[in-house]
């Protein structure tokens, strides 16, 4: 029996620009991710990892290949599908926090169900927001919280309409140790406990630890694979990733 995997894509390729001056983010990248996984995403700057994130979303579209969501092919969807896909079973954490300027803590984590066109369940979002550490900034704008603050709002925000893959850019970033690690023991209870499945880009090994497994893209293909990582090991793969570029050429 084949198992349905929660998201996968397949041969998947993003080219910006044409001609001489065209540049190849993605290059035949071929992942799979089951139900109930945390993976993280490394790789050197420029290697694809936030445009894998925004194809995989349907933020941008592929030049070629296929993404899968729970086996079913959303590659050619319409821009309002698309959009439906993300508010009902995609969960996006921007680097940038992508908040609404004038909606408090609350009201934005709270913006996907109100889209969606679902109750305004409020003991949910009051209860996320406690678990970022955020109970008592609920009424705040985000202009009253700080970077960090504004990023914990972001993740209660993907996380509120219960979605089957949450797909996170960056998400510790903007935040101090203690607060990042509380960030990923969420993003870590929202798989063991909820079976949701998490693909995080990262820079930071303590952060890739937090997963079952690491994938590090190199040059917009996929260049390795770590299963049950350790910081120390991630560090350590990090430090010759020209390895991993050798082994590509």
């Amino acid at each position: 029996m084949n198992s349905i995997h929660a998201l996968e894509v397949h041969d998947l390729t993003r080219t910006y620009g044409e001609g001489a001056g065209a540049v190849t983010a993605l290059a035949g990248v071929d992942l799979a991710f089951a139900p109930g996984t945390f993976t993280a995403v490394m790789g050197p700057s420029g290697s694809g990892k936030s445009t894998f994130l925004g194809c995989a979303a349907g933020l941008e579209r592929p030049t070629g290949g296929r993404v899968l969501l729970d086996g079913q092919d959303v590659t050619d969807w319409n821009e309002n599908d698309r959009t439906r896909l993300r508010r009902e079973r995609i969960g996006f954490v921007f680097q940038g926090f992508h908040l609404m300027p004038y909606l408090t803590a609350e009201q934005n984590v709270g913006l996907p169900l109100r889209l969606a066109g679902r109750r305004h369940d409020r003991a949910r979002i009051r209860n996320l927001l406690d678990r970022v550490g955020l109970g008592d900034r609920a009424r705040h704008l985000p202009d009253a919280l700080s970077g960090g603050q504004q990023q914990r709002v972001a993740i209660a925000r993907a996380l509120v309409t219960d979605p089957a893959v949450v797909l996170a850019d960056e998400p510790t970033g903007a935040l101090d140790s203690t607060t990042a690690r509380d960030v990923l023991g969420l993003l870590r209870d929202s798989v063991d406990s909820l079976g949701q499945t998490v693909v995080m880009v990262t820079h930071d090994p303590v952060a890739a630890a937090y997963a079952d497994a690491v994938v590090f893209l190199v040059d917009g293909r996929v260049a390795g694979r770590m299963d049950r990582p350790s910081a120390d090991a991630v560090a350590g793969q990090m430090a010759h990733l020209d390895e991993l570029v050798g082994a590509l050429s």
